[in-house]
């Protein structure tokens, strides 16, 4: 049965309200009195917010370990957030998340430990006992609110006939007057439990938050005689380098980059160690265009982003990324590697100093290597080393901690693996598919090594997606577990994998055009899917590595 707050609760209510009174810039009128209940296991990055069992906010998940709410749900006078101490919250504070309806055993519960206020705006950074795995983030918005768009929110707020909702609830508004730390918004109201909540607008088939709700009128709301519905919110777009400096992993320095081969071209972004994304730059534009680019992969050495590309003329091309962010021309290193007419696709992995190269022309498979003063070997002819492969189509590479390099092949839809080890020979080529992989046929497979393990993914051209990880110490296999659940069924065209401090991410392109990246934690578990946006054309390749700051 709901129960009615008490006067103290209530009291703090009517200060949000009456402190909005000189702040508000309202658009149109309220839309509605009640936003719609979300479907299960729908934005997962809400959260559920008690402070001391004597008030209830709403908040968003950012990465792991952080939530964002508004710095007035933990003021007693929610008209003085700026007051808020950094540190402990005063009053012991749960937070529940991923739980789309309360009763139900979804999602996690975790207490909040430390608390970094915002001064200049009704904003605060929550930091989680214990990180959450599983459930979807929220990135901030690269650029403001415009006045007249379209915004949604999520909250666990109070409805216009229930007075303690256990049930997460969606509403649309419309931006108002944009000023330098909060925006208006009007529509459906934000009532006593919204506070707090994440403001966003869906952008490339994905949200990314805008604001964070802070103080409303809560006309329509249960318990209000109140018929104005606008709020104000507290914008996000304008401190992204404060969100990340302060939710970054201090034990992570690492960037995930990623390659994007388009109908319009080879696009570069990174995704940094607290989840967020760079928007994609264009890699032809800052170093050089490859006539009818066929095919392109990355390595990294530190920071330094090796990309190599290959041309529609079967030619071989070299740029690199420098740590600074500046690129190095694409050159033509075919001569210094050897030419391979029917060249159609290449592999990369880091050796610690230098590089593997793995190549495939005309149904062979070739290695060849660079040193740390990036001087290339020849291509070494490993067809000739290990046997003959019949329509090989795909391959695949990565380093292990003990100086071997992995190789993988996909050939008649089948699977194999081979191992050049430290010493520079070779293992022979292992029928990865005669494993129960439950997959009848192959289209797709990436390496990544993860310490002395190796970490594979598979893709059937029907759409189903298998992981395992092999003990390099052992050469035993794991069972292959189901990632169709996490990455959907539907089929792919492109996936890569990178090991970044010991974790698995990867990448898939799909068949109808998107972009998909999941991280699997060195603890096994794993977050939740979230789709890439923000490059031009259409996607058809996807190439991953991982680099230091």
């Amino acid at each position: 049965m709901p129960v009615r707050p008490n006067r103290k609760v209530r009291a703090i209510s009517l200060l949000a309200a009456a402190a909005a009174a000189g702040a508000l810039t309202l658009t149109t009128p309220a839309q509605a009195v009640i936003g719609d209940a979300v479907a299960d296991d729908t934005y997962t990055f809400s959260a559920k917010i008690d402070v001391g069992g004597v008030r209830a906010c709403s908040g968003t998940l950012l990465n792991n370990q952080w939530m964002v709410t508004a710095a007035s749900c933990f003021t007693e006078d929610p008209a003085q957030f700026a007051s808020l101490p950094a540190g402990a919250p005063a009053l012991k504070s749960t937070a529940t998340i991923g739980r789309t309806n309360l009763i139900g055993t979804t999602g996690e519960v975790r207490q909040i430990t430390q608390l970094i206020p915002r001064t200049d705006r009704d904003l605060v950074l929550a930091k989680l006992d214990s990180p959450v795995y599983g459930v979807s983030f929220l990135h901030p918005a690269t650029t403001a609110p415009t006045a007249g768009e379209a915004l949604k929110g999520t909250g666990y707020g109070r409805t216009k006939d229930t007075w303690v909702p256990d049930q997460l609830h969606i509403g649309m508004f419309t931006a108002g007057t944009v000023e330098a730390t909060a925006i208006g918004i009007d529509g459906t109201p934000i009532c006593k439990g919204d506070t707090g909540a994440p403001v966003f607008r869906e952008k490339d088939g994905r949200p990314e938050l805008a604001a964070i709700a802070s103080r409303s009128w809560q006309g329509g709301c249960l318990g209000s005689d109140e018929t104005r519905t606008g709020a104000t919110a507290s914008r996000v777009d304008d401190i992204r380098a404060w969100l990340t400096e302060n939710t970054a992993s201090t034990l992570n320095n690492w960037n995930l980059q990623m390659l994007t081969r388009t109908s319009t071209g080879l696009y570069h972004a990174m995704r940094n160690s607290n989840g967020d994304w760079t928007g994609f730059g264009d890699v032809q534009k800052v170093a050089g265009t490859i006539t009818d680019l066929a095919y392109a992969a990355d390595a990294a050495i530190k920071g330094k982003n090796y990309v190599f590309a290959v041309g529609g003329d079967g030619r071989l091309y070299e740029a690199n990324r420098r740590p600074t962010g500046g690129w190095e021309a694409f050159r033509d290193i075919t001569d210094e590697v050897g030419s391979k007419p029917g060249l159609t696709r290449v592999a990369v992995t880091s050796t610690g100093s230098g590089l593997a190269l793995i190549g495939l022309a005309s149904g062979r498979v070739y290695h060849a290597t660079q040193d740390a003063d990036e001087k290339w070997s020849k291509w070494g002819d490993v067809s000739a080393k290990l046997g003959l492969l019949g329509n090989a189509t795909q391959v695949t590479t990565a380093q292990t901690s003990n100086g071997d390099t992995q190789v993988g092949v996909v050939a008649d839809k089948k699977a194999y693996h081979a191992t050049r080890h430290s010493d520079g020979t070779w293992s022979a080529w292992g029928h990865i598919s005669n494993l129960p992989t439950g997959l009848d046929a192959i289209n797709g497979m990436a390496f990544a090594g993860t310490g002395s393990n190796l970490q594979i993914i598979l893709t059937s051209p029907t759409g189903g997606k298998k992981h395992a990880i092999r003990a390099d110490a052992t050469g035993s296999w794991s069972a292959f577990g189901d990632l169709g659940s996490r990455l959907g069924n539907e089929p792919t065209i492109s996936v890569d994998a990178a090991g970044v401090t010991r974790e698995l991410q990867a990448a898939v392109v799909t068949a109808d055009g998107k972009v998909k990246h999941i991280l699997r934690h060195d603890n096994g578990k794993w977050d939740a899917t979230e789709q890439v946006a923000g490059y031009p054309g259409t996607p058809a390749t996807v190439a991953l590595t991982g680099s230091a700051d």
